[in-house]
């Protein structure tokens, strides 16, 4: 009988389910919004350590989510003065401020939903930022991307704007990313890595290789937070359903959120872009932003 083989990708986010679900998923945290079982060191007072990564080549040990987030944020700013001497930083023109402006009326959307209902915010805490970059892959085309870190650092790509069209359009990929930060979905998958401590290659995004070897100077460490911790297929779900309801809770029309996958379709010929090769596909998505929008509506109403 002929073996069936497995990526290594599956063994190991596989591997972290099954000694998860073994160790601790008896008592893990919810997702706000979604209530998804989720683990996360963090919740317990755990530290997230990671095998390599700290002076002398030793574990790096982040103690808890503040410490890892004021990292983020050393790193972040880092990144921005690197941004800005390599000039792949958009500043000051309608569309860098309007994706800081349409970051921030959902950020603060948010905000009004918590206290509005008297419920705990889970992200009272974070300094939310908005970059807009413009940066252009081994064959000369701009990258359309967009991606968050923990504590609210979102960065979009201005090859991602056509796609994105109008401002219902950003508020659709913004909402996304917001809900990746909002959900702790890098501290999951953080979690997960800590706990298997197969070192750094394991979870790579290998389709962003040459592109970072070109900025390694620009890059830095913060891309493992950004972009070479790429997000599991619920993951993904989950922010579509979670960017669908600050969509709405922000007075965005949802029904945009459809129209940015049809674009998205056709600019890529109805092929996967390299970055979402491990997203959901573009017909799951467009099927599920439709089932969900009525049901958002009428819970998460304009705020």
């Amino acid at each position: 009988m002929r073996e069936k083989k497995i990526s290594r990708r599956k063994f190991i986010y596989g591997a972290s389910c099954s000694i998860c679900s073994a160790l601790i998923l008896p008592s893990c945290a919810e997702v706000p919004i979604t209530n998804r079982k989720q683990l996360n060191f963090y919740e317990y007072n755990l530290p997230i350590i990671l095998p390599s990564g700290g002076i002398g080549g030793l574990p790096q040990i982040y103690s808890n989510e503040k410490h890892l987030n004021n990292v983020i944020e050393i790193q972040y700013q880092d990144f921005i003065k690197k941004a800005k001497s390599k000039k792949i930083l958009v500043e000051n023109t309608s569309e860098s401020k309007k994706i800081k402006e349409i970051g921030m009326h959902i950020s603060n959307s948010i905000n009004r939903y918590y206290a509005k209902n008297s419920l705990k915010n889970p992200v009272s805490d974070f300094k939310w930022e908005f970059a807009l970059l413009d940066v252009k892959d081994q064959k000369g085309n701009l990258i359309k991307n967009a991606w968050c870190m923990p504590g609210g650092k979102i960065a979009f790509y201005t090859g991602i704007m056509p796609i994105a069209k109008n401002d219902d359009g950003i508020a659709s990929i913004m909402g996304h990313e917001i809900a990746h930060a909002f959900a702790r979905h890098t501290v999951e998958k953080l979690t997960h890595y800590s706990i298997i401590s197969l070192g750094t290659q394991g979870l790579l995004n290998t389709n962003y290789g040459k592109v970072l070897e070109d900025n390694s100077d620009i890059y830095n460490n913060v891309v493992q937070f950004g972009i070479l911790l790429p997000f599991s297929r619920n993951m993904e779900t989950e922010a579509d359903y979670m960017g669908l309801t600050f969509m709405s809770l922000s007075g965005f029309n949802m029904e945009e959120s459809v129209q940015v996958w049809k674009r998205m379709q056709v600019q890529n010929n109805n092929k996967v872009p390299e970055f979402m090769s491990s997203h959901p596909s573009p017909e799951n998505r467009i099927e599920n932003l439709n089932n969900w929008m009525q049901e958002v509506e009428i819970k998460y109403p304009s705020v």
